[in-house]
């Protein structure tokens, strides 16, 4: 990456929905230079897909919930994790390093559909133990903030570049 995909990652990390011709005129380059950018970022793996971010509170969410599982010794934890994806409203899944083996998160509308996700999970031969931790931020899939931080980070990226 050079110093005009920085630039160009910087604004849309402010606003995925700007036109290229938008981004061209901030950056000073021509739309089609943009798309072009934009499509060799994609084709890197770069930009893998571009998302929305929604307040789950507006669907009747309260915030969310920090699973943090142990899978039983000798159990398979990539099954577990297959098995977690099929459960209703996990909306994120990772293996980790530490105490547990998987972090899984979702969003909950009150203490019953913690209850009931704990349940779930409990109930899956491969699970030892299941701890929570609840937030009450409703963003999803991050922050509005992220975005914004992530784009100082590429505009800083992009002002270490040579010309």
């Amino acid at each position: 990456m050079d110093k005009l995909d920085y630039l160009i990652l910087a604004e849309l990390l402010s606003d995925a929905r700007l036109p290229f011709l938008t981004i061209a005129k901030k950056i000073g380059v021509s739309p089609y230079t943009v798309k072009q950018r934009y499509e060799e970022m994609k084709q890197n793996g770069i930009i893998r897909k571009s998302i929305i971010s929604i307040d789950l509170s507006k669907l009747g969410y309260q915030g969310k919930v920090f699973l943090m599982i142990t899978v039983k010794s000798g159990e398979n934890k990539a099954v577990t994790i297959h098995t977690l994806e099929k459960i209703r409203n996990i909306i994120s899944i990772s293996e980790i390093v530490g105490t547990f083996d998987i972090i899984a998160i979702a969003p909950i509308t009150d203490f019953d559909s913690i209850k009931e996700i704990v349940l779930q999970i409990k109930e899956l031969p491969s699970v030892q133990r299941v701890e929570v931790a609840c937030i009450n931020d409703t963003a999803f899939p991050i922050s509005p903030t992220f975005g914004k931080m992530l784009s100082q980070k590429s505009r800083s990226l992009a002002a270490k570049q040579p010309r």
